[in-house]
């Protein structure tokens, strides 16, 4: 599944990367295998919506448009045994997954296996959910586990786990084989796998060497702010303009330079230079944040940091005295958007309202780099996917709830007005 990154010209967009609230993106594989995806569901042909509870309705994807899994044994009510305690915990996941709830999906799923470590269910799911992030390897594992202990009565998924085994074989052979038919080359460091349009080394020689430079370089500054490693090799896939359009163009209403299916999908330049490295900077915070957390949510945290990870890159100010100033303005006249509207997602909003939720995200995820340091931020990281949500990981590292932060934070806006005297959003 793919979801963009960035418009050409404009910020973010607003239901940017990986899993927004599950009735706003729509994706669907049709029968030549073509994947599209639309945030308007009367554009979802018929044949491609799924039937629940007696009404068509679209579940998201997880991969290759499908959030379908084993059929869930029937609640059992008022029993303790083991059997329906599981039945109740992998629906709970399920229904966490169709609200967009993956790190608290990935919990529950994950502790259904320190009790049942062959539950094919569990097993399902987990290997659809390392897919998400990117994570073949582990996935595969999940999936082959899933073929070891499914019974006959799951032969139908049986088939569909060996097609994805399938084509996690293909992924791994796009990141590792230099020759494909689309033309692209490939190139590794300790961290990251890539593949990149021949045509944009045709005129730089160095171009793959530049490229890993700037990767490694985003990867050591998110390791050492963060305090985290990733568990795998990371996945970059390299255009020139023309070749994105045709390979990509059908997957978006509306001009992307980048997105994220499990690799990050960017447009480069031939001659690659200051601007792609700050847009590699971005987009790996964001596959960094999911890797981690297992999703991309509160969006204000994730975005937040992609943003100042992308100006660090530029050597840039964090926050100016003009965005500072726009954000006092708001709070003094009640404008300010809500941090709670934008935990889920940015969708819906538009204009200054939009620009100004990328604005607030970025001041916010500074807030919290002010008052943590690296082990602080990965104890954060580890809270979220642990499916602890904002306001428990927020409370257990920076010692306040998520209003209480909200608060914190607009207070230490407005306090710096009307001293000309540089504060902490002074960087």
């Amino acid at each position: 599944m793919a979801f963009p990154f960035r418009a050409l010209g404009l910020l973010t967009l607003a239901f940017t990367f990986a899993a927004p609230a599950l009735a706003e993106t729509f994706v669907w594989v049709d029968e030549s295998g073509t994947t599209h995806l639309t945030s308007d569901p009367t554009k979802v042909p018929a044949a491609h919506r799924r039937s629940v509870a007696g009404e068509n309705v679209d579940l998201g994807t997880l991969w290759q448009g499908e959030w379908l899994g084993p059929e869930l044994a029937p609640l059992i009510q008022d029993s303790n045994r083991p059997e329906a305690r599981t039945a109740r915990l992998l629906r709970g996941a399920v229904d966490d997954l169709r609200q967009g709830e993956t790190s608290r999906a990935t919990t529950t799923l994950r502790g259904i296996l320190q009790e049942e470590p062959n539950n094919p269910t569990a097993l399902w799911y987990l290997g659809l959910l390392e897919r998400q992030r990117g994570h073949f390897e582990t996935a595969a594992e999940y999936l082959r586990s899933f073929l070891t202990h499914a019974g006959s009565d799951l032969e139908a998924w049986r088939a569909s786990a060996r097609e994805r085994l399938a084509s996690l074989e293909d992924e791994r052979v796009l990141l590792e084989n230099a020759s494909s038919p689309a033309e692209f080359k490939s190139a590794s460091s300790a961290h990251f796998r890539v593949r990149f349009d021949r045509a944009l080394a045709a005129g730089r020689p160095d171009y793959p060497e530049t490229v890993l430079r700037y990767l490694e370089e985003a990867h050591g500054h998110l390791v050492r702010q963060w305090g985290v490693v990733p568990r795998e090799r990371t996945g970059v896939v390299l255009y020139g303009k023309a070749a994105y359009v045709l390979a990509h163009s059908h997957r978006f209403s509306f001009d992307t330079v980048g997105f994220y299916d499990g690799r990050i999908h960017v447009v480069s330049a031939a001659h690659p230079a200051g601007e792609l490295r700050s847009l590699l900077f971005h987009e790996y915070t964001h596959a960094l944040f999911r890797e981690q957390t297992g999703g991309d949510r509160p969006y204000w945290l994730n975005e937040g940091l992609a943003e100042i990870a992308e100006r660090t890159s530029r050597q840039e100010e964090i926050l100016s005295r003009g965005e500072r100033i726009r954000l006092r303005d708001r709070i003094r006249r009640g404008t300010w958007i809500p941090l709670q509207r934008l935990s889920p997602s940015f969708a819906g909003l538009e204009g200054d309202d939009a620009r100004m939720a990328y604005t607030e995200a970025t001041a916010a995820a500074l807030w919290v780099l002010d008052r943590t340091d690296s082990w602080g931020r990965a104890r954060l990281l580890a809270a979220l996917d642990r499916g602890d949500g904002q306001d428990r990981a927020l409370r257990e590292v920076v010692g306040l709830d998520f209003d209480a932060m909200e608060r914190a934070l607009k207070e230490a806006i407005l306090a710096e007005f009307p001293s000309t005297a540089k504060g902490r959003f002074d960087r």
